[in-house]
């Protein structure tokens, strides 16, 4: 597996074997950056930064395999590190959470198991689509 392709390109598609790894890993790094740098903000905002565009490419091309256009792998990227700056600027405290945090948390949510279903679990197109060749090969 060609992981500087899965982590940093958005041009092709991936298969959902290839989006179940990449997700896994950034799921992983982004956990264990996340748990030690939990008691600084500005660090966990860092993370997610760094984070950002590996998750968006991984997203983007599965959105690619199945037909669509590879920005909407932007979303749940974008909504998590608008988490991180909202706990960084201090307009929720997630150990006191408010209205305005449990509205992020179900949007959060929704978003995650629409990209649970959509990229994880659907069938990519059979063949050759817009955005190339099938990575089945079918």
């Amino acid at each position: 597996m060609d992981f500087g392709y899965l982590f940093t390109s958005t041009a092709g598609r991936i298969n959902r074997a290839k989006w179940w790894v990449g997700s896994i890993i950034l799921g992983v790094i982004g956990a264990i950056l996340g748990w030690v740098f939990m008691r600084t903000p500005l660090l966990v905002l860092v993370v997610q930064l760094v984070l950002f565009y590996p998750a968006y490419a991984v997203h983007a091309k599965r959105f690619q395999d199945r037909d669509r256009q590879g920005i909407l792998g932007i979303i749940l990227p974008a909504w998590s590190l608008l988490g991180a700056l909202f706990t960084t600027l201090g307009v929720w405290n997630p150990i006191e959470p408010g209205g305005l945090y449990w509205v992020y948390t179900l949007v959060m949510l929704a978003a995650a198991i629409w990209y649970l279903v959509d990229l994880g679990i659907l069938k990519g197109t059979t063949g050759q689509n817009q955005y190339g060749p099938d990575p089945l090969g079918g």
